[in-house]
């Protein structure tokens, strides 16, 4: 007797555009996109008033850019799989602290570390957890000072609290992370351990140009 003909299998590449489908689906609910951009445009304005406060106390620019966005459902699907987590919104919200990020990018070091410890004094900003790459990089050379924070939102008669990632790097911090990220978007290109490597001793060497900016700019203070 012939067997009855199982069900075909879907294919995975269509499972996982279902997945992030269902992922865009929950971000269009319950107004996701502007609660994350009313706590961007909070974090935003915290910001310009620290660098102003800083420029003034300093007498010179601290800031390059202050930037926000929210994770792409195609971001937060990878990482719950790298995570190796149910792929869905809720289990995003519980599990990953970057849905929402702003970067603030300036130019001397130790603007970093004063900038992060003005925000974490605020009294309406709650530190979750402190992720120090510059003292500790990662293992690929990438630097820069994470905050998880949260944030209060007020909308209408309701409030929440709404999580955000705060990235805080030098100029040369996030020029070598834009081209370390463009330089090796294609996972499993030819050599890419070599060129990784490469890469790791370019962000050392960002590393000592920024401490010898940061020296020469105290040298030229004290004339």
């Amino acid at each position: 007797m012939r067997e009855p003909k199982k069900a075909e299998e879907k294919p995975a590449a269509v499972e996982e555009a279902q997945l992030i489908e269902n992922i865009r689906k929950s971000m269009e609910k319950d107004q996701y996109y502007l609660l994350c951009q009313y706590a961007i445009s909070i974090v935003e304005a915290k910001a310009k008033i620290i660098d102003e406060q800083l420029s003034m106390k300093y007498g010179r620019e601290i800031m390059r850019s202050v930037s926000g966005r929210v994770k792409s459902p195609e971001s937060i699907y990878a990482k719950l799989m790298r995570k190796e987590l149910p792929a869905d919104l809720e289990t995003a919200g519980k599990k990953l602290n970057d849905l929402v990020g702003v970067r603030i990018v300036c130019l001397f070091l130790d603007d970093v570390y004063e900038i992060a410890e003005i925000l974490k004094k605020q009294r309406d900003v709650t530190l979750v957890k402190e992720k120090d790459y510059i003292a500790k990089p990662k293992k690929n050379g990438y630097m820069s000072l994470h905050l998880i924070v949260d944030i209060p939102i007020y909308f209408g008669d309701n409030f929440q609290s709404k999580r955000v990632e705060i990235q805080i790097r030098t100029l040369a911090m996030d020029f070598w992370s834009v081209l370390e990220y463009q330089l090796m978007y294609k996972k499993n290109l030819s050599g890419a351990e070599k060129i990784g490597k490469e890469l790791k001793n370019y962000s050392e060497e960002v590393a000592n140009l920024d401490q010898k900016m940061m020296k020469l700019r105290n040298k030229i203070d004290k004339i």
